[in-house]
This record gives structure tokens, C-alpha cells and sequence, in this order.
């Protein structure tokens, strides 16, 4: 596997294929399987609070080396597509309030770019001196969080008008800048002694501050999403190696999977409260977007409370 592919599938892509318990989760909600028709693969990103989608999603598997994915925006239950012009793989990743998005292409000498969609006009950007950019989070100022990869270990970056700054905390040999809200807060990833950022804390950036935040008991952390409350979602690695998704909502951590997955990611929470993500079963490949809607009349219940009705709905 090249260090391409360790990225890719630790922080945005695909779930590992091991079946694992759920949690009880502190918020009921509704939850929605997403798949782009004819796809064997779908994955969804960051979505805002119009109910827009990004969508990357492959016909037969995953290429990790890009060419194999297609991108397309989600609106109501219609899928546009999206592509970058000349690109042989294009996987949007985020679109802000007001419909700009970000993510990543496969140009045709098989390089990785970040990119830039606002209203029909794509923009490249690259990290300076760097071998792959990918665009994460976009907000409605229209400044852009992601990760560049410099050959040996990833980092995190801002591109605010044409000027990048890297998004690491102190000590950290690698990370991931995964979102940003309309108040300049960061979440992401990052670890002070992996280089491949597989055993990874989490981090919500505001202002010059940094604060880790560890899912207790988890062997690694990602933050995946935030929203203008500040309240974030994210994924987690248990002791057993599966993954879960959870939020941090007010100061309280629950997990949050799909209903009998085998791996849940969650990628966003948006300003409603609803959380999208991936989600996979027991079969090595079959993996799904979701989106989870929070059930407003719902009690809040304690972690390991009692578990929850979920209602589930499939398309």
C-alpha cells in the first residue's frame, strides 16, 4: 500500500470491514443511507445547511490514485455532477452555506490538486513544494482548510486570499485541517510522534488556541466537522480497531454509527444539528454515505444509558 493509499483510508475514504458493537447514543435520530445510483462506492462530504451534498463516489471500487472517482453535488434528492475540467478524478469534499465547494482532482499526469468551485469557475491550488493538496472544508468567507502531503508525513493548511498558512499543532509530525466554520474554527486531526497520523488526536482550533480532544478510551481521534456553534463530529478507533463515529455537542462526546454497520465516520455536523458521513457493513468494500437527523422532541440519554429508538430509512 503507498503512503497515498494510508491517507486516504484513515481520513476521508473508506472503513475498515470489522464488525463492532454500537453505543448508546445521546441524541436519537433518523438516519438516511445516501448512494449515488449505479455506484458500488459512495461517500459523502461536508454538507451545509441548505441540504447540498458533496458526493464522491466510484463505480466499482475506490482508486486511490484518484482516477477512479467521480464527483457530484446532492440537492434534494437530484445528483449533479461534478468535474474538474481536464481532471481524470475529481472528489469534492465540502460546500459552504452559500455553495462553494472544495476538494481534490487527478490531473491527467496523475498529480493531486486541491480545487475550488464558485458558481461554474473551478480553481486549482497546490501547497507550495508539495506532492498531493487536498481541499476539506470550505466556509462561506470563502477560506479553505485541507492537507498537503510533503513526501514523508501530512499536514494540515489554511488558504485565506491566496496565502497558505499550515494548521499543526506544536510538536506535531503530521496532521489534518478537516473543516472550518464561518468564525475561522478549525477541527481536525494530527500526532505528535506517528507520522502517518494512524494512532491521531483530535483538535479544534480557535484563534491561536488549540484544544485536543481524545474520544475516551479511543486509540485514535479525528474531528471531521464543525459548525457555528462550535459543536463538532468526528470518527474514532476503538481498542478492537473498529471505527465509530461520534459529536461533541455542548461539551458531551456520544457516539454516533449507523444502524448495524460494521464502521461509521462522521464528516459534518451542520448548523440543524444533522451529521453526515460514510458508512460500511461486514463486506471489504461496501461502503455508503449517510445522513443522520436529529429527532427534536428526543430526551437526551447518558453514553452507556439506555439505547434510543432509531428509525432508519433506506433510498
Amino acid at each position: 500500500m503507498t503512503y497515498k493509499n494510508s491517507i486516504l483510508t484513515f481520513a476521508r475514504c473508506l472503513l475498515l470491514a470489522i464488525i463492532g458493537m454500537n453505543v448508546a447514543e445521546a441524541q436519537q435520530y433518523v438516519f438516511r443511507s445516501i448512494d449515488v445510483p449505479g455506484a458500488a462506492q459512495t461517500s459523502v462530504g461536508d454538507n451545509n445547511d441548505s441540504g447540498v451534498f458533496p458526493v464522491c463516489y466510484a463505480v466499482t471500487s475506490f482508486d486511490y490514485a484518484y482516477g477512479g472517482q467521480a464527483g457530484s453535488s446532492l440537492s434534494h434528492g437530484v445528483f449533479t455532477p461534478l468535474k474538474y475540467p481536464g481532471g481524470t478524478g475529481t472528489c469534492p469534499a465540502a460546500v459552504s452555506t452559500d455553495g462553494k465547494v472544495t476538494g481534490s482532482y487527478e490531473d491527467k499526469s496523475g498529480n493531486v490538486d486541491g480545487f475550488l468551485l464558485v458558481g461554474k469557475k473551478y480553481t486549482s491550488f497546490d501547497y507550495p513544494g508539495a506532492v498531493e493538496t487536498v481541499g476539506y472544508g470550505v466556509n462561506d468567507s470563502g477560506v479553505i482548510v485541507g492537507f498537503y502531503y510533503d513526501g514523508s508525513a501530512t499536514h494540515g493548511f489554511e488558504l485565506k486570499s491566496g496565502v497558505f498558512t499550515i494548521i499543526d499543532p506544536p510538536g506535531a509530525v503530521c496532521g489534518y485541517a478537516e473543516a472550518i466554520n464561518d468564525s475561522g474554527q478549525v477541527a481536525g486531526g494530527y500526532s505528535l510522534t506517528d507520522p502517518t497520523c494512524n494512532t491521531a488526536q483530535g483538535y479544534l482550533l480557535s484563534g491561536a488556541t488549540y484544544t485536543t480532544i481524545d474520544y475516551p478510551g479511543a486509540t485514535a481521534t479525528v474531528l471531521g466537522g464543525i459548525n457555528n456553534s462550535a459543536d463538532v463530529a468526528g470518527w474514532y478507533s476503538d481498542s478492537s480497531g473498529v471505527i465509530h463515529g461520534f459529536t461533541d455537542i455542548g461539551g458531551t462526546l456520544s457516539t454516533l454509527d449507523y444502524p448495524g454497520a460494521a464502521g461509521t465516520q462522521a464528516f459534518e455536523i451542520n448548523d440543524s444539528g444533522q451529521v453526515d458521513g460514510v458508512w460500511s457493513s461486514s463486506v471489504p468494500g461496501d461502503v455508503h454515505g449517510f445522513l443522520a437527523t436529529p429527532i427534536s422532541d428526543a430526551r437526551p440519554e447518558r453514553e452507556h444509558g439506555p439505547k434510543g429508538r432509531v428509525i432508519t430509512t433506506r433510498r
